[in-house]
């Protein structure tokens, strides 16, 4: 895979995990300040490499790291319109 799939496939992750803190504050909180967090996709054994790959390069010393298993997304959900109708002008 090449970097843009990566960094899709991260971009995806990091919007999720990130909805996830937003619904489940208690997991937010246990998270240390200034904390390197990974994501680690289970279901993707590429990218969780990679991941813990950049981890090891970006790490600043003494920065705590959370590793943060995934074991995977569920399907997106469907559109919350009902009935729209389109009109079309001219």
């Amino acid at each position: 895979m090449n970097k843009t799939g990566f960094a899709y496939k991260n971009i995806v992750l990091n919007t999720e995990f990130n909805k996830y803190l937003v619904e489940h504050p208690e997991v937010a909180d246990k998270i240390p300040d200034n904390a390197l967090v990974v994501l680690l996709p289970e279901n993707d054994p590429g990218l969780c490499r990679k991941n813990l790959a950049l981890a090891r390069h970006h790490r600043e010393k003494g920065q705590a790291v959370v590793h943060v298993r995934i074991k995977k997304l569920a399907s997106p959900p469907k559109s919350r319109l009902v009935q729209p109708r389109l009109k079309i002008a001219l």
